[in-house]
């Protein structure tokens, strides 16, 4: 169900040996995609029409064979049959916001847990933790959350949902099962503005732990104005 290793071993140099020609541009996103569509459809088109108890234990419905999956302000539609992913309006999903969908909606295990746990609390973080600063605290740090002011404008034009003190923090429902809250701390003479995210704990076995933090990822594209929707002849996404 984790495309990331296929991911990574598609986007590995390729070297020809001499007198062979160069093999054609591999499409990682392209596979995962493929592979994401497989692990949703084991057992046969038929046999997925009959989860509905799985997909409304995952806030997701089916209708006339479409699924549809909310993703903060908007919803996706999947759709099994021609494994498409669009965004509510007709337009192509982006490829990581489908993969993150297919993940979501391929959980094994759909038990409810709803403690409040940081990224380092989830199952194979570890490996994770540097990359986690980098691309979600660094980047939220100097981009939407460099001013309190922006991050509290950016949220509420998505329709987060506000926290209470300490610090400025948000709730977004990044899916429906994967609340995700980004809390910024101003900080004083001493220390730096930093900020945290706090994840319900059922996260780690709604998802990989790589797509928990593509899931931060994609919520700090769309704070940034990044549509959901691929842009017009889009084609692979490449990694941060």
């Amino acid at each position: 169900m984790d495309a990331q290793s296929d991911i990574n071993n598609a986007q590995a140099p390729a070297t020809a040996k001499p007198g062979c020609p160069i093999p054609p541009r591999q499409q990682p996103y392209e596979r995962a995609f493929e592979m994401g569509f497989d692990a949703l459809l084991s057992g046969g088109v038929s046999a997925f029409e009959c989860r509905n108890a799985k997909l409304e234990a995952l806030g997701a419905t089916a209708r006339s064979g479409i699924i549809r999956l909310p993703v903060l302000n908007q919803a996706l539609l999947i759709d099994p049959g021609r494994r498409e992913v669009l965004v509510e309006n007709g337009d192509r999903a982006r490829r990581a916001w489908s993969l993150l969908a297919l993940h979501y909606l391929c959980a094994d295990d759909v038990s409810l847990d709803t403690r409040e746990v940081s990224f380092g609390h989830l199952a194979d973080s570890r490996s994770y933790v540097g990359v986690f600063a980098r691309r979600i605290i660094g980047r939220f740090m100097a981009t939407v959350g460099k001013t309190s002011e922006l991050f509290e404008q950016l949220s509420e034009q998505l329709g987060a949902t506000r926290l209470p003190p300490p610090g400025v923090g948000y709730r977004f429902d990044v899916l429906p099962r994967v609340p995700v809250a980004i809390i910024r701390h101003e900080g004083d003479n001493e220390i730096e503005p930093d900020a945290n995210v706090i994840y319900r704990a059922d996260a780690e076995h709604l998802l990989p732990t790589e797509d928990c933090v593509v899931a931060v990822e994609l919520l700090l594209d769309t704070l940034s104005g990044k549509p959901i929707a691929e842009a017009p002849g889009g084609g692979d996404e490449k990694r941060r």
